[in-house]
């Protein structure tokens, strides 16, 4: 009886001794996982006003949730609403549903909206699913859909590149336009 019971436990200690790695390997690899992103600092229902070198307001934020992340100088917003001016008076309202901006680029996603607030009769509403701005060079790109609204002309198109400073709009496929008479 004790031989067998030697033999025995023999046996469970090189099982064990075998089996080891395996069962350590899971618990790093558990501890291993990447870890969960949280803000430095969150603001909800956020106004913001940024201003030039000369002290002129240069564009509005706002944001009912805000989270930036500073190691990544990552900023993430909940339904942003950008206001962006031009001679000292507020020329687009850009909006959407989520976006984020890092290194100066505005990233915009899903109902896309950019308004003009100076009354100009050939381009009043840009819409499209994903814009991105650059926002110290103004210069707007999307390669999605968009629909250029005006008051007499809708423009529709995928791919988009404008530059808001010299007013200036290249599309990349052209696919309808519809001109309205006069009423």
């Amino acid at each position: 009886m004790p031989k067998k019971l030697l033999v025995l436990l023999i046996f469970i200690g090189i099982s064990i001794y075998l089996w080891y790695p395996a069962f350590n390997t899971t618990e790093q690899a558990a501890s291993n996982t990447d870890p969960v992103l949280v803000p430095d600092f969150t603001a909800k229902l956020l106004h913001q006003e940024l201003f030039d070198h000369t002290g002129n307001l240069k564009q509005e934020v706002f944001s009912q949730k805000m989270e930036h992340f500073a190691d990544l100088d990552l900023t993430y917003f909940e339904q942003p609403e950008f206001i962006i001016y031009q001679n000292d008076s507020p020329y687009w309202r850009l909006s959407a549903k989520v976006g984020n901006m890092q290194d100066g680029k505005l990233t915009l996603d899903e109902n896309v909206q950019m308004l003009q607030l100076d009354n100009n009769e050939l381009v009043n509403s840009i819409e499209t699913s994903f814009l991105e701005i650059d926002l110290n060079s103004q210069f707007v790109t999307t390669d999605k859909m968009f629909v250029i609204k005006g008051q007499r002309t809708t423009i529709t198109g995928y791919g988009l590149n404008a530059d808001l400073k010299e007013g200036r709009v290249k599309m990349t496929k052209h696919v309808q336009t519809i001109l309205k008479g006069n009423q």
